[in-house]
Formats: C-alpha cells, sequence, structure tokens
C-alpha cells in the first residue's frame, strides 16, 4: 500500500495488539475446526493497515485472503506470492492489464454474474489457462453475486467447459441474528448450489456466522473484523485502542456558559476544561457529541459539546488540579470503553468506525 504523506495527525494514537489478533485467530481457528479459517482484509484491512496484519497473519500460518480491490490484492501478493489471494470484486471495471496481471499473479477472481463469467472464460482461453475462479452467488441480500435466477445458467457453462472453481460463496444477510429465518432460507439455497460443485471450497459463514452458526461453517469461514474484536464474546479480545492528546486546559467561569458549535452544551457553573486533539476528521462520530466519555486515570470524563473536525471538549472538574496536563493522553476506544460501546451509542457498527479512525491518526503496533 503506498503511504500517505503529510495527513497524519499527531496527537491522536491508534494502538493495535497484535497479540490480541493472534490471540482471536487462534481462538476462532479452534472453534470452527475442521474448517479453514481465511481473513477479510478489505479497505486496507479496515483501517488497520494492511501490511502490518497481513505479515502477523503469514506467521499465523493464515493463507486464504479475501480483499476487495485489485490494487489490495496485488500489495498483499508482494507480501505472499502463495497465499490464495480472493478478489471480491473480480473483473468487474478492470482493464486489460489488470487482468493480465490477475492471471500472472494467480490472483482468484470472484464472479459475480454470468456475463462476467463468460467474459472470464473468453479470456482464459486467449491466455490457454486454467485458471481458478471463485462464484459469488447471491442467496437474497441483494448485492453483489450471480442473481439466483442466473444459477443454472452459471452452474451449466461451468460444468459444459471445465472452469476450474476453486471455491464457491454466498454472504448471509443477518448473521447476527440468530433466530431470523432467512439465514436458514439462504442456507437452504446455497446447499442447492454447492452439490454441483462438490471439489471446490464451500464458503458461507461471516464474522457473526462464525459465532452463531456451527452448521454454516462449510469448508471456510471468512473473519472480517471478528479477529479484531468488532464482536463482544468472552472467547475475543479486544485489539485497538484510541488514544488523544490533551492540547489545552482551560478554566470557564459561569458567565461563559456556551460550549462548541451551536453551544450544544450549556453550563450555569464553573467548568474545567481539557481541549484534545481528534475530532471527526479522524474518524470519532459527530453524534457521540454530548453522549460520550473519555477514560482518564480511573474517571470517566464526559464530552461535552460539538465534536468538531479537529477536536473535542471534555469536562475535566473531577481531575484535581495538575493532575492533567497538557501533552497527556486520554483514551476514546480501548480496555474502558469498548469498540462495540462506541458504536452502539454513535449509531452506527464497529466496521464503520474502525474504518473511519485508521486513515490519519498515527498507528502503533504492540506485539
Amino acid at each position: 500500500m503506498r503511504k500517505k504523506i503529510g495527513i497524519l495527525n499527531s496527537n491522536g494514537l491508534l494502538k493495535i495488539n497484535l497479540k490480541n489478533l493472534e490471540y482471536n485467530y487462534k481462538s476462532i481457528e479452534k472453534i470452527v475446526r475442521p474448517s479453514k479459517l481465511a481473513t477479510v482484509l478489505k479497505s486496507n484491512c479496515y483501517g488497520l493497515g494492511l501490511s502490518e496484519i497481513t505479515k502477523k497473519l503469514l506467521v499465523l500460518k493464515c493463507n486464504n485472503f479475501f480483499l476487495t480491490s485489485y490494487e489490495e490484492s496485488i500489495a498483499l501478493f508482494k507480501l505472499s506470492a502463495r497465499s490464495n489471494i480472493i478478489l471480491l470484486n473480480g473483473i468487474i471495471n478492470l482493464n486489460s492489464e489488470n487482468i493480465k496481471n490477475i492471471f500472472k499473479k494467480k490472483i482468484i477472481p470472484v464472479i459475480n454474474s454470468f456475463k462476467e463469467l463468460k467474459k472470464f472464460h473468453k479470456i482464459a482461453k486467449k491466455f490457454n489457462s486454467n485458471h481458478k475462479i471463485t462464484l459469488h452467488f447471491d442467496t437474497g441480500i441483494n448485492r453483489l453475486g450471480i442473481d439466483f435466477n442466473e444459477k443454472d445458467k452459471v452452474i451449466n457453462f461451468c460444468l459444459k467447459n471445465n472452469i476450474n472453481v476453486f471455491c464457491v460463496m454466498s454472504h448471509l444477510i443477518a448473521a447476527d441474528e440468530k433466530k431470523n429465518r432467512i439465514n436458514v432460507i439462504q442456507k437452504k439455497k446455497f446447499d442447492e448450489i454447492i452439490r454441483f460443485f462438490p471439489k471446490a471450497i464451500h464458503t458461507l459463514a461471516n464474522s457473526n456466522g462464525i459465532l452463531n452458526f456451527k452448521k454454516f461453517n462449510y469448508d471456510m469461514v471468512r473473519s472480517g473484523g471478528c479477529i479484531f474484536g468488532t464482536i463482544k464474546s468472552k472467547f475475543l479480545k479486544n485489539v485497538v485502542e484510541l488514544y488523544a492528546r490533551v492540547l489545552q486546559i482551560r478554566i470557564v467561569n459561569e458567565e461563559h456558559n456556551n460550549f462548541g458549535y451551536n453551544g450544544t452544551f450549556q453550563s450555569k457553573e464553573e467548568k474545567k476544561i481539557a481541549i484534545i486533539g481528534v475530532g471527526y476528521a479522524d474518524g470519532f462520530p459527530r453524534t457521540l457529541s454530548n453522549n460520550s466519555y473519555v477514560y482518564f486515570k480511573k474517571k470517566l470524563l464526559p464530552i461535552i459539546g460539538a465534536i468538531s473536525m479537529d477536536y473535542i471538549i471534555i469536562d475535566v472538574s473531577k481531575i484535581k488540579y495538575g493532575k492533567i496536563k497538557v501533552g497527556d493522553w486520554v483514551e476514546l476506544i480501548g480496555k474502558n470503553i469498548s469498540l462495540n460501546e462506541i458504536s452502539r451509542k454513535a449509531n452506527t457498527i464497529p466496521y464503520e468506525i474502525l474504518n473511519s479512525i485508521g486513515n490519519r491518526v498515527k498507528k502503533s503496533y504492540i506485539d
């Protein structure tokens, strides 16, 4: 991955605990045995850094990786040419040079339509190649994937032309809802398809599916944020911690009672406040304005006023004078304030927060 220059925020720090990542990987591996464990590392590994995370996973003997973009697939190939690199977007919108590179580097494209399958086969004949593919059938999510109405055409085409189907996959809609009937319907549809590809790897379970549906494991499961602790579970540890540095401490008397843009927080009491150097530009959700807190020296300190692009105001009136100073670090996400708690308060999911945070703050990998 090409490093972006000049946009890092030195007042924000994202700690990524690779020891806990190892613990989570081994825990999931044990849960799904004898199924294989693949990892989904799309979007620069959810903002955590594709290169460092991949290196750790290779040490753990992971060799099946799912990525979204062509560029990240090539970047992962440079780290591990022998791994199965599965490109979720397939050959959609790729130019001839990119497609040639996929064949050359043996990257496995995911085929998402009958039209794409025919196009791929035509190119493969030109290269005189029996290149591996993954077939992605849409069993109900109505997103990217082979329309279920096209399944017979795709199956017949593959069998007739001896297509080298490495993997058959689908994606669950509601894996986080154990009692949702649609999961059973999707499994039934998936079973209808995979019987035609007995030699291929079959994969249906995503992160929540791994923990909620043992019968959905098949040959391989796909862990996305699960290994990074995005799901609350007794089997998983927290991998990420977000800190922000104190830029200023002020005493605001009762006469100056508006805090932040539009005065969304007001007080008629004297307040001691600290300004910390992280904001929504660093991926910390603006919806947490007046709705969350930070942790410092065994105390939860409320966020007051609107979170702005680069700053957050926190009420440190509980802290004795001199006990919090400019340059100190406060915890926004970590051991004392979980990522799940923050995402729930922000009315979103952990994945969105992880992806947003990883782009600007500095990263520190702990192993």
